[in-house]
């Protein structure tokens, strides 16, 4: 008993609906017709004929409970119709449930999948701890659509990775032109501090020598994490640094 009642509450809602309706049409029509053939019955005192089974005597008995008979068929006629139109109204609604379900259940896996290769990465890197990289903001900046079954990558994410590349690539052309002395890593650092920190990795400001080298081990972990989850095309690789 308990297993049908679970049964039962997980029913979609509109399929009760549907059940309803079909149970209130199907008594109201048998209302009007046990009406209707009642009330004839009454007003021809059909009760009082003699019993006839002659041809005749069928034809005519029906004869007078034609409006009944019609309200039943009609009735039966509606009845069919609601049952074959909402049946497909219910199990659209059904396969939108369960294909909404499906595309959760593919996030959540591909999420776990992704948060343990991060993981994992970061075991190889002594200049990253993983409490510095915030993995969800970093996998809904990649994949903005995945909670919709959808694992592209994102555009927001493509400007990232571009606008990235334009920060190595112009403090690259800086230290081979630096002018008044050796190449300025502060201006440097906090734009690559700012930038990342819009992918949910979080540095800090620090000795040249310490910075660069956490640096490396960050750009090598976005590198690492295209190659897996993204397409090469769509996503460039990032240029070499020149300026360490």
């Amino acid at each position: 008993m308990k297993s049908i009642k679970t049964h039962l509450s997980n029913q979609p809602r509109s399929l009760v609906v549907l059940c309803f309706a079909l149970f209130i049409s199907a008594l109201f029509g048998l209302i009007l017709t046990i009406s209707s053939f009642t009330a004839t019955v009454q007003a021809l005192r059909i009760f009082a004929l003699p019993l006839c089974f002659e041809n005749a005597c069928v034809a005519e008995f029906f004869s007078n409970f034609d409006q009944s008979v019609a309200i039943a068929k009609g009735t039966l006629d509606f009845l069919v119709a609601l049952a074959t139109s909402g049946g497909i109204v219910v199990a659209l609604l059904s396969y939108l449930s369960n294909a909404n379900t499906a595309a959760l259940a593919n996030h959540i896996a591909h999420f776990s999948i992704f948060q343990e290769y991060v993981k994992n990465e970061i075991t190889k890197k002594n200049r990253i701890s993983a409490n510095s990289i915030d993995v969800l903001k970093l996998y809904n900046l990649i994949f903005s659509t995945s909670r919709r079954g959808k694992t592209d990558v994102s555009d927001d994410y493509i400007n990232f990775v571009s606008e990235l590349i334009s920060l190595i690539s112009s403090s690259n052309d800086q230290a081979q032109h630096a002018k008044d002395g050796s190449f300025r890593y502060k201006p440097h650092q906090s734009k690559i501090r700012d930038h990342l920190e819009k992918a949910g990795v979080t540095v800090f400001l620090s000795p040249r020598n310490d910075f660069f080298e956490m640096e490396d081990q960050i750009f090598a972990l976005i590198d690492r994490i295209n190659q897996s989850f993204c397409y090469s095309i769509s996503v460039p690789s990032l240029p070499k640094k020149q300026y360490n």
